[in-house]
């Protein structure tokens, strides 16, 4: 039988000065975690607004002028060389009313027609111009050169011709118009921008390979053996772009403001042939943990995980000829159709 000692036994003062000690020193470890956690939210929460933002622009241009803007165009030959972004036409619609028409009726900057020169001029004045709603907080910019942005236009499941397409496969195509009306798979259904990241060293979402060999087109499967074994770094052996993805917003060629839906989020992203405006592999992807950001065509935005089904990326991507005129599915599985705009896909939960 127990003795009244015995019964009264619990923790000494000694014993409850330890184990209060020990959870204060966890709680202590744990607060710098829960502060990282808590301005990666309200990171994320302002990535979102930026993207929202965006959206509303550009259904507020799509009211004034009956489409979206081309993600790539401009003038020829002694102007901007079609290279300018999309974004510069969305400026009046974002608040930035003074920039846009300083780029369109450029009195100060003599010999430049209006619409501003190449994107690549340093000395041009616009294009120095940071413009906050086109910047990601959680990522960073090693760039001093130009101002970066964050947000890339979607072209859909191609890696040919981007360019240059005849026929819109995504929301946005360079040198083309798009219009709700020719987005048939929904516009809940449909990408019009996601995130991409801007150079950080070797990292994936901020960087992109260059001058890589054309069998990449008819399989970019192999993009994957840009990256280390971690796929978070480039191999070091891989040649990079010297400013990475995202470096200069006024620029609408693949390598800064493109993205195609082939490879899943915070995938590699390979240039063909070349550096900038080339064909390729463009991957959408961002600096919030285990995927991205997207923006809808209707104007809401969904995180989607790295981990969505993409279909085999060892598949060929359609051609123009593939699609001309007429649906066609993408081989890409949920993350290839809701970047397409015309290929009967169901609705997909992601």
């Amino acid at each position: 039988m127990a003795t009244r000692d015995e019964m009264r036994s619990g923790f000494t003062l000694k014993e409850l000065f330890a184990v209060t000690f020990i959870i204060a020193a966890l709680l202590f470890c744990l607060l710098p975690f829960g502060r990282r956690c808590a301005r990666e939210a309200a990171r994320r929460m302002q990535c979102t607004n930026n993207l929202k933002q965006l959206g509303l622009a550009l259904h507020n241009y799509h009211d004034t002028y009956g489409c979206f803007p081309m993600a790539m165009g401009g003038t020829g030959i002694g102007g901007n060389e079609h290279r300018r972004s999309g974004l510069v036409a969305m400026l009046p619609f974002l608040e930035q009313n003074a920039l846009y028409d300083q780029i369109m009726d450029p009195a100060d900057y003599e010999g430049h027609p209006p619409g501003g020169p190449p994107p690549w001029d340093k000395k041009y004045g616009p294009w120095q111009q940071s413009v906050q709603m086109f910047v990601c907080p959680s990522a960073s910019y090693e760039g001093k050169d130009y101002k970066p942005t964050n947000y890339a236009f979607c072209v859909g499941d191609v890696t040919r011709d981007i360019h240059q397409l005849p026929e819109a496969r995504g929301a946005f195509a360079p040198g083309l118009f798009t219009r709700f009306s020719d987005i048939d798979d929904g516009m809940s259904n449909t990408i019009a921008m996601a995130e991409i990241g801007t150079a950080y060293g070797r990292q994936v979402q901020g960087q992109y390979a260059v001058n890589l060999p054309k069998t990449i087109l008819a399989d970019p499967g192999i993009c994957w053996r840009t990256v280390d074994n971690g796929m978070k770094y480039y191999s070091k052996k891989v040649g990079l772009h010297d400013q990475g993805r995202g470096y200069n917003w006024a620029d609408g060629g693949a390598g800064p403001g493109l993205v195609n839906t082939i490879l899943p989020p915070n995938s590699p992203s390979c240039a063909v042939g070349g550096m900038e405006a080339v064909d390729g592999v463009y991957s959408a992807g961002g600096l919030h943990p285990g995927g991205c950001i997207v923006l809808l065509v209707v104007g809401s935005t969904r995180f989607v995980s790295e981990e969505i089904d993409a279909g085999d990326s060892a598949t060929a991507p359609p051609t123009s000829e593939d699609f001309a005129g007429k649906t066609f599915a993408s081989p890409f599985g949920v993350w290839g159709a809701l970047g397409t705009i015309s290929g009967e896909e169901e609705n997909h939960d992601f």
